[in-house]
């Protein structure tokens, strides 16, 4: 992961992330046009309300490739028309790259004019007095990438076919059409981005999977995460955790290695998934990613904004003598409409409702 040289310079800026525009249908069927509206309004606000001077979305802005092979356009003209009549009215407009679109993992390029990005790993964000460093945060998700090294390791029963083989439909005319198989780049290309995006059906995963993610989560059950809690702070996610463990009677021992898991422990996926996609564990990791980002930048970043986990959240700490920040700036799942405002290095969270007025 290479740090990206120069960054963007802005006073006024607007980060949002996780908006996942074609999956309102299935969380609110009666009303995801509403909430597709307010998002378009959303956008209609920055430009035309406010004095923002630069838009960040932190990646998952929607699905890129669409899980039914369906192409973005004209289906999503209407956002890719709103964010154009941003960019035409001066508002720089920076995209992160996330885990949904995976179709465009490891793109970054920017326009001639600088202020249209794409932006992977992360985006640095000169405000102020600070340098923000912005990125999704999917390439910190341990489970993520344990599910995609397990999915690419069935990938040797997966059908392909060689150059030479293909080669044969130029060389003897064709007879009868047989089943198509493709080559095995295309295969593996294609099995990364339906892991990375929790492909196939969602989050529907086999009891292997579920055994991977029990041994690696419950790690976070062995922790108790002082550094990163306030005073006073509860895990509640954890304590849930460990009484449906002992009640269970299971040790996290127990938990440590997937082939000898028990099968009721099964039964923990979701609730070990809920203590790993808290907000205090992310913490952690946001604070150990800004340290290593510092060790590969001739700036000091001081503080470092994550999406993908859903949840707004800040921590400020001390390092080296200077105050560092970690944000995640929520997202736009089920009712949701979160975003940061950053005026001059300050940043604001704003926890809303998209049926909430905005400011």
């Amino acid at each position: 992961m290479e740090l990206q040289s120069g960054a963007v310079q802005a006073q006024r800026v607007i980060v949002v992330s996780d908006v996942h525009v074609d999956e309102w249908p299935h969380e609110l069927p009666d009303h995801h046009q509403d909430k597709r509206q307010a998002f378009l309004e959303f956008l209609r606000w920055i430009g035309n309300d406010t004095d923002v001077q630069h838009l960040v979305i932190n990646g998952d802005l929607l699905d890129v490739p669409q899980k039914d092979g369906r192409p973005l356009l004209p289906e999503f003209s209407d956002i890719v028309g709103e964010l154009a009549a941003l960019h035409q009215a001066g508002v720089g407009i920076s995209y992160v790259v996330g885990n949904h679109d995976a179709g465009i993992l490891g793109f970054a390029t920017r326009t001639h004019d600088t202020s249209l990005t794409f932006n992977c790993p992360c985006l640095l964000l000169e405000c102020g007095e600070n340098r923000f460093a912005i990125e999704h945060g999917h390439l910190l998700d341990a489970w993520l990438w344990a599910y995609v090294e397990h999915r690419l390791s069935l990938l040797p029963a997966q059908p392909h076919t060689t150059a030479r083989q293909a080669m044969q439909q130029f060389l003897r005319p064709v007879e009868q059409a047989g089943q198509i198989v493709m080559p095995r780049s295309y295969v593996i290309a294609q099995q990364m981005l339906s892991a990375l995006q929790w492909e196939p059906n969602g989050l529907q995963f086999t009891d292997a999977e579920k055994r991977i993610a029990v041994a690696l989560m419950a790690l976070n059950l062995r922790d108790d995460f002082e550094d990163v809690r306030a005073n006073g702070e509860q895990f509640v996610e954890q304590e849930i955790a460990v009484a449906r463990l002992s009640e269970m009677e299971l040790t996290t021992d127990q938990l440590q290695r997937p082939d000898s898991i028990p099968d009721r422990a099964l039964e923990l996926f979701f609730t070990l998934g809920d203590v790993y996609y808290a907000k205090i564990p992310w913490r952690r990791a946001a604070r150990y990613r800004l340290k290593q980002l510092n060790s590969q930048s001739d700036a000091t970043i001081s503080a470092i904004i994550l999406g993908h986990v859903h949840k707004l959240d800040h921590m400020q700490w001390e390092e080296d003598g200077a105050q560092r920040n970690y944000y995640n700036d929520g997202s736009w799942k089920a009712d949701r409409a979160d975003f940061l405002y950053i005026e001059d290095g300050r940043v604001t969270i704003h926890e809303r409702l998209w049926t909430d007025p905005l400011p």
